[in-house]
């Protein structure tokens, strides 16, 4: 709940009627935490420095449509129109419209989306109805050199995709040689090296362990298959402030809850801490290039052999993880 300040007798009714007037303000309802839930949208905006947190499951092929954001260090729940309820979509903040552009995802129904939507900090504007790319659990990011929006791979609805497409006024599939097929991989771009770094992911047939750099309108392995330890559903950032790509969660082989932080480095995956949030899947993880620090909220873990959603909200400072209560 957002407290007034007074400062004066003069300004108590001025405040109070300021107050009043945004806090019932078409668009606004104030909440304590947005629940537990999986699979959601979760990205720092750096314009309107905010995190927006979208949708996501709260029970298995229960998806939500709600809107979050967090700023002043409260949560704010958006009473707005947006996307349909949906899970695993892919997000990026585009760096010439400062906006961000949702794409795609899982539906109630099983449906898997293509269409486009632009988020400006305040509401939802679809850009695109529908498309020939369309895809759940893929990835996307903002190639600032090019000034185009990169996404890889995916379910399209019938299959695990290997495609690669940009997006400039639209998508076009481009790129000849790929990783190959998978979804639930982890993607971010590396702003020092303009290089866009690929971990793991799934296919049909099992898990990925290999690292994949893209640059310069073409992938190149960046580590052989077996180099490092297989992973899916984990998320990677770019921490601006250390130059690092930084990763966390995700399930491994044995389908075990990943609860270690780690950096790719040189095509290694090195471990840095297990202290901090339990061990889970289809987290939210971003990273605030302002303050220097990421931020974490919810997943997927076991408990007692179920598998629960999580609504806990930790903050990253390149060392140790502090619990957001």
């Amino acid at each position: 709940m957002r407290i007034p300040t007074i400062y004066s007798i003069g300004g108590v009714l001025v405040l109070s009627l300021f107050f009043f007037a945004f806090n019932n303000a078409p668009g606004y309802v104030d909440d304590a935490n947005p629940g537990p839930r999986w699979g959601h949208v979760f990205i720092y905006d750096p314009v309107n420095e905010q995190v927006l947190l979208f949708g996501g499951a709260k029970e298995r092929r229960v998806f939500l449509d709600d809107t979050w954001v967090w700023e002043n260090d409260q949560w704010t729940k958006m009473d707005i129109k947006g996307p349909e309820a949906r899970g695993f979509c892919a997000v990026s903040f585009h760096g010439q419209r400062n906006t961000i552009l949702l794409h795609g995802g899982r539906g109630n129904d099983g449906v898997t989306y293509s269409d486009l939507w632009e988020w400006d900090g305040r509401q939802w504007k679809q850009l695109e109805m529908e498309s020939d790319f369309k895809a759940d659990h893929h990835q996307m990011v903002y190639l600032d050199a090019e000034n185009a929006i990169l996404a890889f791979g995916g379910w399209n609805g019938e299959n695990v995709s290997g495609n690669t497409w940009l997006w400039k006024n639209g998508w076009e599939k481009v790129a000849q040689t790929s990783p190959p097929k998978r979804a639930s991989f982890g993607m971010t771009l590396d702003k020092g090296k303009q290089k866009v770094h690929l971990y793991g992911g799934l296919w049909i047939n099992g898990q990925y362990a290999d690292i994949w750099e893209w640059a310069l309108g073409k992938w190149t392995p960046a580590s052989g298959p077996y180099d490092n330890s297989s992973l899916d559903h984990h998320t990677l950032i770019f921490d601006e402030k250390r130059n690092k790509v930084v990763g966390f969660g995700g399930k491994n082989y044995r389908y075990r809850m990943q609860q270690t932080i780690f950096t790719l480095e040189e095509g290694k995956v090195v471990p840095i801490t297990n202290e901090g949030p339990s061990g889970r899947h289809s987290i939210g993880f971003t990273y605030d290039n302002k303050n220097g620090v990421g931020y974490l909220f919810g997943g997927k873990e076991y408990q007692e052999g179920e598998q629960v959603g999580l609504d806990d909200f930790w903050r990253w400072d390149g060392e140790q993880w502090e619990e957001i209560k």
